[in-house]
């Protein structure tokens, strides 16, 4: 009897205490501005899908260290989402437009 009661009381405490963690993207949104990926709060190296989430439009503009244009995308009120080339330390990003750019 002593060892079924600690075989279940191993068992039980295993079952309830393995769970699973569920984790999901941390989402910034951007207005119209000018940022650094340290203003920005945004990660090097790090694939970002863009969509704009408002009724404005939006135009963002990402620039290198090297004042080479990356990336240029429109987006419409209630975009789709855009997947964006990783970034790099130097890059600016510039967001024009009424539009909330939400990134994730």
């Amino acid at each position: 009897m002593k060892k079924f009661i600690v075989t279940f009381s191993i068992f039980s405490f295993l079952l309830f205490s393995i769970t699973t963690i569920n984790s999901f993207a941390v989402t910034k949104t951007l207005t119209q501005g000018l940022y650094t990926l340290k203003d920005s709060g945004l990660v090097t190296g790090t694939d970002y899908n863009v969509e704009n989430n408002s009724s404005g439009r939006a135009m963002l503009l990402i620039v290198d260290s090297t004042q080479l244009i990356q990336e240029l995308i429109r987006f419409e009120p209630n975009s789709r989402k855009y997947t964006l080339k990783p970034l790099n330390y130097g890059d600016i990003i510039i967001i024009i437009g009424a539009g909330n750019l939400e990134f994730s």
